[in-house]
């Protein structure tokens, strides 16, 4: 959070706005869905907007969990971040 309230040269990520949502890694729970990828009730992660809902309209950065005999917290932290460098790797 603090490297999106800054002003530096080169930013990995959006600036915060004022009075937005703050974004990060999180766990969601899909209420509806028009993507072909994603069902009612299905559990993914990615970041989103730490709100208590949000509308996605790019899903492609985001990806169903599989496992859910994990905390679903640890999709937040060391479970999605393992999976996520290494599809990036």
């Amino acid at each position: 959070m603090i490297f999106k309230m800054m002003k530096l040269e080169r930013q990995l990520t959006d600036p915060y706005v004022f009075g937005s949502p703050i974004t990060g890694y999180g766990v969601a729970k899909v209420l509806d869905s028009a993507h072909p990828g994603f069902a009612k009730d299905d559990l993914v992660w990615g970041i989103t907007g730490w709100e208590e809902y949000s509308l996605i309209s790019d899903p492609k950065n985001f990806f169903k969990i599989q496992q859910t005999n994990v905390l679903l917290s640890y999709y937040a932290g060391i479970l999605g971040n393992y999976q996520f460098y290494s599809i990036l790797g």
